[in-house]
């Protein structure tokens, strides 16, 4: 499936007003459970093992041809013991992280002085390859009283070799692989483990994770009230908007055709022109951000995530969600999110 979710996957999220878990093929979360009474919830309790690898060796004997097996000691076959289902083949180094394990894992990351963290999402990718929870901090960014973005840690795991260990902050909730992918761009500033050693020395970092997770939250949180803070009028705007287009698309060269030229300008102004119509979207006249720094990259940033066609060179995939998860549009997005800081 596109989404990647096959018959031996589960998925779980919280969910509000009936509407059906994860393309309508997972199960409700109750909210406020933990990470590790959503994955008993859900399902993903299953476990692992890991099993000799054989080599059949054909060779010939008195009596005509003959086999033999000969374990290949260097490699293990990493297994789901529910299905039995082949999940790959490690190296004898290999060590499995169970399901149960990362979500103690993220339980860890909190404590009852700082707020629980709760599991918003969880669910298996790849028929049980990938498995993963995102859990919900107790702390928010602010922009107003009224917008106001929840902060997210995703703790992830890959059977059978197929991804590492990882734990980063995200403003994402991760609901499916796209979003797994797109929220994938904050690890860098997390923590990401290959299955080997001591995986009881790992799951000690946990509240390592969280101070990264808490500094990240701080530093965005001091970014969004500058840009709040940032009041422009539609003159500064639209330099600022020619700007942002010019890093993005190119400057147009003065030594064009006049007609080559002339197209290249009627497309940077019918963008521009867009960006700023978005200044009168509901999410950009909310009390207290209207006119500001904020609300004009919020307006960038609709665009490039609902908007934008196939101008400029979205070599990545012809998807939109693609582009914006993990390519141009994407790409975009913060180089305008730079401009604007930069105008504080």
């Amino acid at each position: 499936m596109a989404h990647e979710i096959h018959s031996t996957d589960k998925f779980g999220e919280i969910r509000e007003q009936g509407k059906r878990a994860w393309h309508g093929l997972g199960v409700e979360i109750p909210d406020g459970l933990s990470a590790e009474q959503g994955f008993e919830k859900i399902g993903l309790g299953w476990r692992t093992t890991l099993a000799p690898v054989f080599a059949r060796i054909e060779g010939m004997g008195e009596n005509g041809p003959e086999f033999k097996d000969i374990e290949i000691k260097e490699r293990k076959a990493h297994y789901r013991m529910d299905t039995m289902e082949l999940l790959g083949v490690v190296s004898d180094g290999y060590r499995p992280l169970e399901n149960m394990d990362l979500a103690r894992f993220a339980d860890a990351l909190s404590t009852a002085e700082e707020g629980k963290v709760v599991v918003e999402t969880a669910g298996s990718l790849h028929n049980g390859r990938r498995v993963f929870a995102c859990v919900k901090l107790p702390d928010q960014v602010r922009a107003t009283a009224e917008d106001v973005m929840d902060q997210y840690i995703l703790v992830g795991n890959g059977h059978g070799g197929f991804a590492s260990f990882a734990c980063y902050p995200t403003s994402i909730r991760v609901v499916c692989a796209n979003t797994l992918r797109w929220s994938e761009a904050d690890v860098a500033k997390g923590l990401r483990f290959f299955h080997l050693g001591s995986m009881e020395d790992k799951l000690k970092n946990a509240r390592t994770a969280l101070g990264i997770a808490r500094k990240e939250t701080a530093k965005f949180q001091e970014q969004v009230t500058a840009l709040v803070g940032l009041n422009l009028n539609r003159r500064r705007m639209k330099s600022l908007a020619e700007d942002i287009y010019a890093s993005c698309f190119g400057r147009i060269d003065d030594h064009l055709e006049p007609e080559s030229k002339k197209k290249l300008e009627d497309k940077r102004d019918e963008v521009i022109a867009a960006w700023m119509a978005n200044l009168e979207d509901a999410k950009q006249t909310l009390p207290g951000i209207v006119g500001t720094g904020w609300a004009f990259y919020n307006a960038i940033s609709q665009w490039n995530d609902h908007e934008r066609g196939r101008f400029g060179l979205v070599e990545e995939s012809n998807c939109r969600i693609s582009s914006n998860i993990f390519g141009v549009s994407n790409e975009h997005k913060r180089k305008a999110f730079r401009r604007v800081l930069a105008a504080v």
